[in-house]
Protein backbone atom coordinates (compact mmCIF):
# COMPACT_ATOMS: atom_id res chain seq x y z
CA UNK A 1 0.00 0.00 0.00
CA UNK A 2 1.28 3.63 -0.45
CA UNK A 3 1.51 6.20 1.91
CA UNK A 4 -0.26 9.04 2.46
CA UNK A 5 1.23 12.06 0.21
CA UNK A 6 1.73 15.60 1.83
CA UNK A 7 -0.92 17.96 0.43
CA UNK A 8 0.00 20.64 -2.01
CA UNK A 9 -0.88 23.86 -1.99
CA UNK A 10 -3.80 24.26 -4.19
CA UNK A 11 -2.86 26.37 -7.75
CA UNK A 12 -3.66 25.65 -11.17
CA UNK A 13 -0.57 23.61 -11.83
CA UNK A 14 -2.00 21.12 -9.21
CA UNK A 15 -5.59 21.38 -10.53
CA UNK A 16 -4.07 19.82 -13.69
CA UNK A 17 -1.40 17.75 -12.13
CA UNK A 18 -2.45 13.80 -11.85
CA UNK A 19 -0.87 12.23 -8.71
CA UNK A 20 0.22 8.82 -7.84
CA UNK A 21 -0.09 8.15 -11.45
CA UNK A 22 2.36 5.72 -11.94
CA UNK A 23 0.52 3.22 -9.20
CA UNK A 24 -2.62 4.05 -10.67
CA UNK A 25 -1.21 3.04 -14.16
CA UNK A 26 0.98 0.16 -12.68
CA UNK A 27 -2.67 -1.24 -11.99
CA UNK A 28 -4.05 -0.15 -14.91
CA UNK A 29 -2.30 -0.98 -18.08
CA UNK A 30 -2.18 -4.75 -17.31
CA UNK A 31 -6.32 -4.27 -16.73
CA UNK A 32 -6.31 -2.67 -19.97
CA UNK A 33 -4.53 -5.87 -21.86
CA UNK A 34 -7.42 -7.84 -20.14
CA UNK A 35 -10.09 -5.73 -21.43
CA UNK A 36 -8.75 -5.41 -24.72
CA UNK A 37 -8.25 -9.29 -24.65
CA UNK A 38 -11.63 -9.79 -24.04
CA UNK A 39 -13.43 -6.59 -26.39
CA UNK A 40 -10.87 -8.55 -29.12
CA UNK A 41 -12.50 -11.66 -29.61
CA UNK A 42 -15.51 -9.78 -30.70
CA UNK A 43 -13.94 -7.50 -32.70
CA UNK A 44 -11.68 -9.96 -34.30
CA UNK A 45 -15.50 -12.22 -34.97
CA UNK A 46 -16.71 -8.28 -36.69
CA UNK A 47 -13.78 -7.21 -38.41
CA UNK A 48 -13.21 -11.13 -40.33
CA UNK A 49 -17.06 -11.52 -40.83
CA UNK A 50 -16.97 -8.15 -42.88
CA UNK A 51 -15.34 -9.89 -45.48
CA UNK A 52 -18.02 -12.78 -45.84
CA UNK A 53 -20.75 -10.29 -45.91
CA UNK A 54 -22.85 -7.11 -44.76
CA UNK A 55 -25.40 -9.50 -43.83
CA UNK A 56 -22.78 -11.81 -41.70
CA UNK A 57 -21.66 -8.27 -40.44
CA UNK A 58 -24.66 -6.64 -39.29
CA UNK A 59 -25.97 -10.08 -37.61
CA UNK A 60 -22.68 -11.02 -35.92
CA UNK A 61 -22.94 -7.25 -34.37
CA UNK A 62 -26.50 -7.53 -33.70
CA UNK A 63 -25.47 -11.37 -31.79
CA UNK A 64 -23.08 -9.52 -30.13
CA UNK A 65 -24.72 -7.01 -28.36
CA UNK A 66 -27.70 -9.24 -27.55
CA UNK A 67 -25.34 -12.07 -26.19
CA UNK A 68 -23.80 -9.13 -24.23
CA UNK A 69 -27.18 -7.56 -22.97
CA UNK A 70 -28.20 -10.83 -21.57
CA UNK A 71 -25.16 -11.48 -20.33
CA UNK A 72 -25.30 -7.70 -18.75
CA UNK A 73 -27.85 -9.18 -16.73
CA UNK A 74 -25.43 -10.78 -14.10
CA UNK A 75 -21.84 -9.34 -15.28
CA UNK A 76 -21.32 -6.98 -12.53
CA UNK A 77 -22.81 -9.74 -9.94
CA UNK A 78 -20.54 -11.65 -10.83
CA UNK A 79 -17.74 -8.97 -11.17
CA UNK A 80 -18.70 -7.24 -7.45
CA UNK A 81 -16.54 -10.37 -6.57
CA UNK A 82 -13.62 -7.91 -7.22
CA UNK A 83 -15.34 -5.33 -4.38
CA UNK A 84 -15.26 -7.70 -1.82
CA UNK A 85 -12.06 -8.86 -1.77
CA UNK A 86 -10.45 -5.63 -2.80
CA UNK A 87 -11.99 -4.35 0.74
CA UNK A 88 -10.67 -7.61 2.33
CA UNK A 89 -7.64 -7.60 1.11
CA UNK A 90 -7.03 -3.95 2.51
CA UNK A 91 -8.08 -5.13 6.00
CA UNK A 92 -5.60 -7.91 5.52
CA UNK A 93 -8.33 -10.86 6.15
CA UNK A 94 -7.07 -13.29 3.85
CA UNK A 95 -9.33 -16.08 4.98
CA UNK A 96 -12.47 -13.48 3.69
CA UNK A 97 -10.77 -13.11 0.61
CA UNK A 98 -10.52 -16.97 0.05
CA UNK A 99 -14.65 -17.38 1.16
CA UNK A 100 -15.84 -14.70 -0.96
CA UNK A 101 -14.17 -15.69 -4.02
CA UNK A 102 -15.89 -19.06 -3.67
CA UNK A 103 -19.16 -17.27 -3.22
CA UNK A 104 -18.66 -15.67 -6.50
CA UNK A 105 -17.84 -18.57 -8.44
CA UNK A 106 -20.75 -20.37 -6.95
CA UNK A 107 -22.69 -17.36 -8.41
CA UNK A 108 -21.07 -17.48 -11.29
CA UNK A 109 -22.09 -21.24 -12.44
CA UNK A 110 -25.66 -20.67 -11.51
CA UNK A 111 -26.11 -17.19 -13.59
CA UNK A 112 -23.72 -18.74 -16.37
CA UNK A 113 -26.21 -21.86 -16.84
CA UNK A 114 -28.99 -19.61 -17.06
CA UNK A 115 -27.18 -17.66 -19.29
CA UNK A 116 -26.61 -20.38 -21.71
CA UNK A 117 -30.33 -21.24 -21.33
CA UNK A 118 -31.65 -18.12 -22.37
CA UNK A 119 -28.93 -18.12 -25.80
CA UNK A 120 -30.07 -21.53 -26.95
CA UNK A 121 -33.68 -20.40 -26.74
CA UNK A 122 -33.03 -16.22 -28.10
CA UNK A 123 -34.53 -17.63 -31.42
CA UNK A 124 -38.16 -16.61 -29.60
CA UNK A 125 -37.46 -12.67 -28.91
CA UNK A 126 -35.82 -11.83 -32.51
CA UNK A 127 -38.37 -11.23 -34.48
CA UNK A 128 -38.77 -8.51 -32.37
CA UNK A 129 -36.07 -6.37 -33.69
CA UNK A 130 -38.00 -6.35 -36.83
CA UNK A 131 -34.50 -7.13 -39.15
CA UNK A 132 -34.52 -8.68 -42.18
CA UNK A 133 -35.25 -12.34 -41.94
CA UNK A 134 -31.95 -13.07 -43.29
CA UNK A 135 -30.14 -10.90 -40.72
CA UNK A 136 -32.16 -12.84 -37.71
CA UNK A 137 -31.73 -16.08 -38.66
CA UNK A 138 -27.47 -15.68 -38.51
CA UNK A 139 -28.31 -13.99 -35.42
CA UNK A 140 -29.65 -16.65 -33.84
CA UNK A 141 -26.75 -18.69 -35.59
CA UNK A 142 -24.17 -17.01 -33.46
CA UNK A 143 -25.99 -16.19 -30.37
CA UNK A 144 -26.70 -20.01 -29.67
CA UNK A 145 -23.18 -21.05 -30.26
CA UNK A 146 -21.22 -17.91 -28.26
CA UNK A 147 -23.78 -18.70 -25.20
CA UNK A 148 -22.49 -22.33 -25.08
CA UNK A 149 -19.42 -20.21 -22.95
CA UNK A 150 -21.55 -18.34 -20.66
CA UNK A 151 -20.52 -20.22 -17.76
CA UNK A 152 -16.79 -19.63 -18.45
CA UNK A 153 -17.87 -15.81 -18.97
CA UNK A 154 -19.27 -15.52 -15.61
CA UNK A 155 -16.55 -17.63 -13.84
CA UNK A 156 -13.89 -15.17 -15.77
CA UNK A 157 -15.09 -12.43 -14.18
CA UNK A 158 -15.58 -14.06 -10.49
CA UNK A 159 -11.60 -15.28 -10.70
CA UNK A 160 -10.81 -11.83 -11.98
CA UNK A 161 -11.97 -10.07 -8.74
CA UNK A 162 -9.82 -12.62 -7.13
CA UNK A 163 -6.67 -12.00 -8.73
CA UNK A 164 -7.56 -7.74 -8.93
CA UNK A 165 -9.08 -6.75 -5.88
CA UNK A 166 -5.47 -8.27 -4.84
CA UNK A 167 -3.47 -6.24 -7.29
CA UNK A 168 -2.60 -9.01 -8.84
CA UNK A 169 -3.28 -8.10 -12.37
CA UNK A 170 -1.06 -9.70 -14.63
CA UNK A 171 -2.61 -13.05 -14.15
CA UNK A 172 -5.87 -11.55 -15.70
CA UNK A 173 -3.86 -10.65 -19.01
CA UNK A 174 -1.81 -13.48 -19.97
CA UNK A 175 -5.29 -15.96 -19.50
CA UNK A 176 -6.91 -13.03 -21.96
CA UNK A 177 -3.34 -13.57 -24.22
CA UNK A 178 -3.37 -17.35 -24.26
CA UNK A 179 -7.81 -17.07 -25.08
CA UNK A 180 -7.50 -14.42 -27.63
CA UNK A 181 -4.90 -15.84 -29.67
CA UNK A 182 -6.53 -19.33 -29.81
CA UNK A 183 -9.76 -17.51 -30.53
CA UNK A 184 -7.97 -15.66 -33.71
CA UNK A 185 -6.72 -18.88 -35.23
CA UNK A 186 -9.67 -20.66 -34.66
CA UNK A 187 -11.37 -17.71 -36.36
CA UNK A 188 -9.76 -18.00 -38.94
CA UNK A 189 -9.67 -21.52 -39.29
CA UNK A 190 -13.16 -21.83 -39.28
CA UNK A 191 -14.93 -19.08 -40.84
CA UNK A 192 -12.99 -19.16 -44.45
CA UNK A 193 -12.24 -23.15 -43.94
CA UNK A 194 -8.84 -24.69 -45.07
CA UNK A 195 -7.90 -27.67 -47.32
CA UNK A 196 -5.97 -29.02 -44.60
CA UNK A 197 -2.21 -30.80 -45.13
CA UNK A 198 -1.51 -34.08 -46.19
CA UNK A 199 0.90 -36.65 -43.64
CA UNK A 200 1.11 -40.31 -44.69
CA UNK A 201 -1.76 -40.59 -46.87
CA UNK A 202 -4.08 -38.66 -44.88
CA UNK A 203 -5.45 -35.02 -45.07
CA UNK A 204 -5.46 -33.20 -41.64
CA UNK A 205 -7.40 -30.08 -40.36
CA UNK A 206 -9.55 -29.78 -43.37
CA UNK A 207 -12.03 -27.65 -42.41
CA UNK A 208 -15.74 -26.46 -44.10
CA UNK A 209 -15.89 -22.56 -44.48
CA UNK A 210 -18.18 -22.10 -41.19
CA UNK A 211 -18.92 -18.69 -41.87
CA UNK A 212 -20.88 -16.77 -38.83
CA UNK A 213 -21.54 -20.16 -37.26
CA UNK A 214 -17.42 -20.75 -36.63
CA UNK A 215 -16.77 -17.41 -35.33
CA UNK A 216 -19.07 -17.72 -32.46
CA UNK A 217 -17.37 -21.40 -31.67
CA UNK A 218 -14.39 -19.95 -31.72
CA UNK A 219 -14.71 -16.87 -29.64
CA UNK A 220 -16.57 -19.55 -27.15
CA UNK A 221 -13.60 -22.18 -27.12
CA UNK A 222 -11.52 -19.19 -26.41
CA UNK A 223 -13.14 -18.15 -23.38
CA UNK A 224 -13.19 -21.29 -22.22
CA UNK A 225 -9.51 -21.66 -22.67
CA UNK A 226 -9.32 -18.17 -20.97
CA UNK A 227 -11.13 -19.36 -17.38
CA UNK A 228 -9.57 -22.58 -17.49
CA UNK A 229 -5.79 -20.42 -17.44
CA UNK A 230 -7.48 -17.96 -14.83
CA UNK A 231 -8.20 -21.24 -12.51
CA UNK A 232 -5.09 -22.71 -13.00
CA UNK A 233 -3.22 -19.95 -11.71
CA UNK A 234 -5.13 -19.47 -8.69
CA UNK A 235 -4.56 -23.08 -7.61
CA UNK A 236 -0.48 -22.35 -8.15
CA UNK A 237 1.10 -23.15 -4.71
CA UNK A 238 1.78 -19.57 -3.47
CA UNK A 239 -1.82 -18.41 -3.43
CA UNK A 240 -3.11 -21.85 -1.82
CA UNK A 241 -1.04 -21.52 1.26
CA UNK A 242 -2.36 -17.77 1.71
CA UNK A 243 -5.96 -17.55 0.70
CA UNK A 244 -6.82 -21.42 0.70
CA UNK A 245 -8.21 -21.19 -2.32
CA UNK A 246 -7.55 -24.72 -3.17
CA UNK A 247 -10.44 -26.07 -0.20
CA UNK A 248 -14.12 -26.49 -1.11
CA UNK A 249 -15.77 -23.64 0.56
CA UNK A 250 -19.53 -24.42 0.97
CA UNK A 251 -22.17 -21.89 -0.47
CA UNK A 252 -22.52 -19.11 2.71
CA UNK A 253 -26.42 -17.77 2.46
CA UNK A 254 -25.08 -14.58 4.08
CA UNK A 255 -22.04 -14.05 2.36
CA UNK A 256 -23.93 -14.88 -1.23
CA UNK A 257 -26.61 -12.20 0.33
CA UNK A 258 -24.11 -9.82 0.64
CA UNK A 259 -23.10 -10.26 -2.66
CA UNK A 260 -26.22 -10.17 -4.34
CA UNK A 261 -27.61 -6.82 -2.32
CA UNK A 262 -24.61 -4.99 -3.53
CA UNK A 263 -24.09 -6.52 -6.74
CA UNK A 264 -27.35 -7.07 -8.00
CA UNK A 265 -27.91 -3.03 -8.29
CA UNK A 266 -24.76 -2.94 -10.30
CA UNK A 267 -25.53 -5.77 -12.02
CA UNK A 268 -28.88 -3.66 -13.10
CA UNK A 269 -26.94 -1.23 -13.87
CA UNK A 270 -25.52 -3.33 -16.38
CA UNK A 271 -28.43 -4.66 -17.84
CA UNK A 272 -29.67 -1.03 -18.57
CA UNK A 273 -26.85 0.63 -19.86
CA UNK A 274 -26.71 -2.68 -22.39
CA UNK A 275 -30.36 -2.58 -23.15
CA UNK A 276 -30.89 1.03 -23.97
CA UNK A 277 -28.03 0.42 -26.56
CA UNK A 278 -29.93 -2.67 -27.71
CA UNK A 279 -32.88 -0.60 -27.94
CA UNK A 280 -31.03 2.12 -30.02
CA UNK A 281 -29.06 -0.66 -32.35
CA UNK A 282 -33.03 -2.25 -32.64
CA UNK A 283 -34.10 1.30 -33.46
CA UNK A 284 -31.15 1.76 -36.56
CA UNK A 285 -31.83 -1.53 -38.07
CA UNK A 286 -35.22 -0.53 -38.76
CA UNK A 287 -33.69 2.21 -41.23
CA UNK A 288 -31.97 -1.11 -43.25
CA UNK A 289 -28.64 -3.21 -43.06
CA UNK A 290 -26.40 0.03 -44.09
CA UNK A 291 -27.39 2.03 -41.27
CA UNK A 292 -27.53 -0.99 -39.29
CA UNK A 293 -23.67 -2.45 -40.27
CA UNK A 294 -22.39 1.04 -39.65
CA UNK A 295 -23.53 1.63 -36.18
CA UNK A 296 -22.16 -2.00 -35.35
CA UNK A 297 -19.24 -0.97 -36.43
CA UNK A 298 -19.12 2.53 -34.39
CA UNK A 299 -19.93 0.08 -31.53
CA UNK A 300 -16.65 -1.91 -32.22
CA UNK A 301 -14.52 0.95 -32.41
CA UNK A 302 -15.82 2.63 -29.34
CA UNK A 303 -15.82 -1.43 -27.53
CA UNK A 304 -11.87 -1.15 -28.76
CA UNK A 305 -11.43 2.08 -27.23
CA UNK A 306 -12.55 2.25 -24.04
CA UNK A 307 -10.86 -0.53 -22.73
CA UNK A 308 -8.06 2.05 -21.55
CA UNK A 309 -10.63 3.69 -19.53
CA UNK A 310 -12.35 0.12 -18.76
CA UNK A 311 -8.78 -0.81 -17.12
CA UNK A 312 -8.77 2.89 -15.18
CA UNK A 313 -12.06 2.31 -13.95
CA UNK A 314 -10.84 -0.92 -12.70
CA UNK A 315 -7.84 0.57 -11.10
CA UNK A 316 -9.72 3.10 -9.54
CA UNK A 317 -12.48 0.54 -8.51
CA UNK A 318 -9.81 -1.93 -7.17
CA UNK A 319 -7.70 0.64 -4.93
CA UNK A 320 -10.88 2.34 -3.29
CA UNK A 321 -11.68 -0.80 -2.11
CA UNK A 322 -8.35 -1.74 -0.93
CA UNK A 323 -8.18 2.49 0.99
CA UNK A 324 -11.80 1.33 2.24
CA UNK A 325 -10.91 -2.01 3.81
CA UNK A 326 -7.46 -0.40 5.28
CA UNK A 327 -10.31 2.36 7.33
CA UNK A 328 -8.68 5.18 4.66
CA UNK A 329 -11.55 6.55 2.99
CA UNK A 330 -10.46 10.04 2.37
CA UNK A 331 -7.29 8.63 0.43
CA UNK A 332 -9.44 6.79 -1.64
CA UNK A 333 -10.92 10.05 -2.62
CA UNK A 334 -7.77 11.65 -3.51
CA UNK A 335 -7.07 8.26 -5.91
CA UNK A 336 -10.26 9.00 -7.42
CA UNK A 337 -9.90 12.28 -8.38
CA UNK A 338 -6.50 11.30 -10.32
CA UNK A 339 -8.64 9.06 -11.58
CA UNK A 340 -11.09 11.35 -12.99
CA UNK A 341 -8.00 13.55 -14.29
CA UNK A 342 -6.42 10.74 -16.07
CA UNK A 343 -9.77 9.35 -17.56
CA UNK A 344 -10.31 13.06 -18.74
CA UNK A 345 -6.78 13.27 -20.41
CA UNK A 346 -7.11 10.23 -22.44
CA UNK A 347 -10.64 10.97 -23.70
CA UNK A 348 -9.37 13.99 -25.18
CA UNK A 349 -6.36 12.56 -26.72
CA UNK A 350 -8.33 9.53 -28.24
CA UNK A 351 -11.58 11.92 -29.60
CA UNK A 352 -8.57 13.88 -31.34
CA UNK A 353 -7.09 10.62 -32.86
CA UNK A 354 -10.63 9.66 -33.92
CA UNK A 355 -11.23 13.13 -35.35
CA UNK A 356 -7.98 13.32 -37.02
CA UNK A 357 -8.42 9.50 -39.00
CA UNK A 358 -12.21 10.16 -39.45
CA UNK A 359 -11.63 9.30 -43.40
CA UNK A 360 -10.37 5.57 -42.90
CA UNK A 361 -10.70 3.87 -39.51
CA UNK A 362 -14.09 2.02 -41.05
CA UNK A 363 -11.90 0.72 -43.40
CA UNK A 364 -10.30 -1.33 -41.43
CA UNK A 365 -14.27 -3.03 -40.90
CA UNK A 366 -15.80 -2.90 -44.28
CA UNK A 367 -15.17 -2.49 -47.99
CA UNK A 368 -18.89 -1.64 -48.61
CA UNK A 369 -18.91 1.81 -49.82
CA UNK A 370 -22.15 2.41 -48.15
CA UNK A 371 -21.40 1.78 -45.41
CA UNK A 372 -18.24 3.66 -45.71
CA UNK A 373 -20.06 7.06 -46.79
CA UNK A 374 -21.19 7.10 -43.11
CA UNK A 375 -17.49 6.44 -41.69
CA UNK A 376 -16.52 10.39 -41.69
CA UNK A 377 -19.86 11.37 -39.88
CA UNK A 378 -19.83 8.66 -37.17
CA UNK A 379 -16.55 9.01 -36.09
CA UNK A 380 -16.70 12.52 -35.10
CA UNK A 381 -19.77 11.62 -33.07
CA UNK A 382 -17.61 8.65 -31.70
CA UNK A 383 -15.47 10.92 -30.46
CA UNK A 384 -17.43 13.21 -28.92
CA UNK A 385 -19.87 10.20 -27.39
CA UNK A 386 -16.64 8.36 -26.12
CA UNK A 387 -15.50 11.08 -23.57
CA UNK A 388 -19.07 11.45 -21.74
CA UNK A 389 -18.72 7.62 -21.15
CA UNK A 390 -15.27 7.39 -20.07
CA UNK A 391 -16.61 9.97 -17.22
CA UNK A 392 -19.46 7.69 -16.58
CA UNK A 393 -17.50 4.83 -16.69
CA UNK A 394 -15.24 6.04 -14.07
CA UNK A 395 -17.26 7.54 -11.63
CA UNK A 396 -19.58 4.43 -11.64
CA UNK A 397 -16.17 1.78 -10.76
CA UNK A 398 -15.06 4.00 -8.10
CA UNK A 399 -18.79 3.49 -6.39
CA UNK A 400 -18.84 0.28 -7.21
CA UNK A 401 -15.52 0.07 -5.13
CA UNK A 402 -17.12 1.43 -2.56
CA UNK A 403 -20.01 -0.63 -2.53
CA UNK A 404 -22.52 2.09 -3.42
CA UNK A 405 -24.18 0.57 -6.20
CA UNK A 406 -28.13 1.91 -5.79
CA UNK A 407 -27.23 5.36 -6.90
CA UNK A 408 -25.56 4.45 -9.82
CA UNK A 409 -28.85 2.05 -10.60
CA UNK A 410 -31.27 5.03 -10.10
CA UNK A 411 -29.47 7.04 -12.10
CA UNK A 412 -28.96 4.89 -15.13
CA UNK A 413 -32.86 3.72 -15.06
CA UNK A 414 -33.89 7.53 -15.06
CA UNK A 415 -31.49 8.61 -18.09
CA UNK A 416 -31.57 5.62 -20.04
CA UNK A 417 -35.86 5.18 -19.68
CA UNK A 418 -36.96 8.24 -19.84
CA UNK A 419 -34.39 10.56 -21.82
CA UNK A 420 -32.22 8.00 -24.15
CA UNK A 421 -34.42 5.34 -25.61
CA UNK A 422 -37.68 7.47 -26.15
CA UNK A 423 -35.32 10.31 -27.90
CA UNK A 424 -33.47 7.60 -30.26
CA UNK A 425 -37.15 6.59 -30.85
CA UNK A 426 -37.88 10.00 -31.95
CA UNK A 427 -34.77 11.02 -33.90
CA UNK A 428 -34.58 7.88 -36.49
CA UNK A 429 -38.28 6.19 -36.06
CA UNK A 430 -40.41 9.57 -35.75
CA UNK A 431 -38.24 11.97 -37.47
CA UNK A 432 -36.32 9.47 -39.90
CA UNK A 433 -33.23 11.46 -38.70
CA UNK A 434 -29.73 9.45 -40.06
CA UNK A 435 -27.86 7.40 -37.30
CA UNK A 436 -24.97 10.26 -37.10
CA UNK A 437 -28.34 12.28 -35.40
CA UNK A 438 -28.96 9.61 -32.58
CA UNK A 439 -25.59 9.38 -32.14
CA UNK A 440 -25.33 12.72 -31.31
CA UNK A 441 -28.50 12.69 -28.66
CA UNK A 442 -26.87 9.66 -27.15
CA UNK A 443 -23.76 12.07 -26.06
CA UNK A 444 -26.35 14.34 -24.37
CA UNK A 445 -27.88 11.81 -22.23
CA UNK A 446 -24.82 9.70 -21.38
CA UNK A 447 -23.11 13.24 -20.67
CA UNK A 448 -25.94 13.28 -17.86
CA UNK A 449 -24.79 10.37 -16.48
CA UNK A 450 -21.23 11.30 -16.16
CA UNK A 451 -22.51 14.76 -14.78
CA UNK A 452 -24.69 12.90 -12.19
CA UNK A 453 -21.87 10.11 -11.22
CA UNK A 454 -19.55 13.12 -10.53
CA UNK A 455 -21.61 14.78 -8.56
CA UNK A 456 -22.30 11.71 -6.17
CA UNK A 457 -18.23 11.26 -6.23
CA UNK A 458 -18.03 14.65 -4.85
CA UNK A 459 -20.83 14.32 -2.27
CA UNK A 460 -18.46 12.06 -0.28
CA UNK A 461 -21.54 9.92 0.19
CA UNK A 462 -19.94 6.46 -0.30
CA UNK A 463 -17.57 6.56 1.90
CA UNK A 464 -20.00 5.48 4.57
CA UNK A 465 -21.57 2.37 2.89
CA UNK A 466 -20.87 -1.13 4.70
CA UNK A 467 -20.45 -4.30 2.67
CA UNK A 468 -19.76 -6.77 5.52
CA UNK A 469 -22.87 -7.48 7.59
Amino acid sequence: MSNISKKTKPGLRSLFTVHHGREIMALATPTILTMLSQTLMWTVDTALLGRVSSVALAAAGLGGMLTWATYSLFNNLSRITGTFVSQAHGRGDDDAVGHYTWQGIYLALFTGSLLSVLGWYSYLVLPWTHNPLEVQGMTYTYIKWRSLSAIFTQLIFALMGFFQGRRDVRVPMYAGIIGNVLNLVLDVWLIFGWSGFEVGGRVWLDMPAMGIKGAAIGTSIGTMVNAVALIAWALEPRLRDKYGIHRLRLPSLRAIGNMVRVGMPAAAEGFMDMTGFLMFTIFVGTAGTVQLAATQITIQLLSFSFMPLWGLTTAASVLTGNWIGEGKPELAAVYGRQAFKLGSYYSLLLALVIVLGRDWIFRVFTNDPEVLLLGGGLAVAAAVFQYFDGLRMLGSGILQGAGDTVYSMVVTMIIMWAGFIPLTYYLVVVQEGNVITAWMGASVCYFLMGLAMWRRFESGKWKKVEIFR
